[in-house]
C-alpha cells in the first residue's frame, strides 16, 4: 500500500531537500499618476537554486487583501483587477544553478483603470515537481512527497481618486496563557491599502519604561485589521502603567502619517 502526499508551496522553500528560489522585488507598487503615457514598464528578478537546475513558468492571477491582512489567492475578478492587462517575458524559462533571469513586465492600457487601488499578482511555478520518498515508520506502508515551488510577487497600481486613510479603532488588552496581549482593530476607509508599522510604549508620567517594534500589517482598502501582538513586559516592575500603540503609514501623497490609540496596563 503506497500513499501519495501533495504539496504546493507557495513561499521560498530554503531547506536542505526542497529547491529554492528568490524573487527581487518581492511586491511591486505602482503611482499611475506619475506615468504619462498609457502603459507602465517594470521587471522582477528571479534568482533559481544553487544545486539543481530549474523551469519554470509565469502566469497572472487576481487577489484581494483579507481581514487578517492575508492574500487571497481565490477572489472572484471584479474592476479593480489588472491580471488580464499583464504581459511579460519570458513567459517559461530554466535558470542554471546559482543563474538569475530577468522577467520584464508591461502593464497595458492603464488610462482605461478605475480609481483606486487596482491588483494583481505573478506566479512563478515549478514546472517540474520533485518527488522524495518519506519513512511512514510503519511497514508496508510507504509515502511520497510531491513539492511544486510556486512564487508569487502581488502587483498594486493606484491610479486617479486613490486616498490611503487609517486609524486604531479600539486598542484592549486580554490575557492569554502565556502572558498579555494587545488586541487592536485597524481601520482602513481609504480606496488603497494602508501598510503600518508601528511600536509600543509603556510609561509612567513621563518616563518610558519600555518600547519595542510591532509586526508590520497591511490593510486592505476598505477594510479591517485585527492585530493581535504578545506585550513585552522584560525588566518591567509590576505596577499600573499606560500603553501606547503608535502606528505610521505612508498617504496617497507620499506623507508619513501616524495614529496613537492608549490603554491602562495592570501588572
Amino acid at each position: 500500500m503506497k500513499k501519495i502526499l501533495g504539496l504546493l508551496i507557495a513561499l521560498m522553500v530554503t531547506t536542505q531537500v526542497y529547491a529554492s528560489i528568490g524573487v527581487a522585488p518581492t511586491k511591486i507598487e505602482i503611482n499611475a499618476n506619475k506615468i504619462k503615457s498609457n502603459y507602465v514598464t517594470t521587471a522582477i528578478e528571479v534568482r533559481g537554486d544553487s544545486k539543481q537546475p530549474m523551469r519554470f513558468r509565469v502566469y497572472p492571477g487576481f487577489f484581494t487583501i483579507t481581514s487578517k491582512g492575508e492574500m487571497n489567492m481565490e477572489a472572484k475578478p471584479n474592476e479593480h483587477d489588472i491580471s488580464k492587462k499583464l504581459r511579460f517575458v519570458p513567459s517559461e524559462f530554466n535558470i542554471q544553478p546559482g543563474k538569475t533571469q530577468k522577467v520584464r513586465i508591461n502593464i497595458a492600457n492603464i488610462n482605461s483603470l478605475p480609481d483606486g487601488e487596482n491588483r494583481a499578482v505573478l506566479y512563478l511555478e515549478d514546472v517540474n515537481p520533485k518527488e522524495f520518498a518519506l519513512d511512514t515508520g510503519k511497514q508496508g506502508i510507504g509515502a511520497q512527497l510531491i513539492v511544486k515551488t510556486r512564487v508569487g510577487v502581488p502587483i498594486y497600481v493606484d491610479k486617479g481618486k486613490f486616498t490611503k486613510k487609517g486609524d486604531i479603532e479600539s486598542l484592549n488588552i486580554i490575557k492569554g496563557k502565556d502572558g498579555l496581549y494587545t488586541e487592536m482593530k485597524i481601520v482602513s476607509t481609504g480606496n488603497s491599502k494602508i501598510r503600518c508599522n508601528g511600536r509600543v510604549q509603556i510609561y509612567q508620567g513621563k518616563k518610558v519604561h519600555k518600547e519595542y517594534v510591532l509586526p508590520e500589517c497591511v490593510v486592505g482598502d476598505n477594510n479591517f485589521y485585527v492585530a493581535r501582538n504578545k506585550i513585552d513586559t522584560n525588566k518591567v516592575e509590576k505596577g499600573q502603567y499606560t500603553l501606547r500603540v503608535v502606528l505610521s503609514y505612508i498617504d496617497e501623497n507620499g506623507k508619513k502619517q501616524n495614529i496613537k490609540k492608549e490603554a491602562e496596563l495592570n501588572l
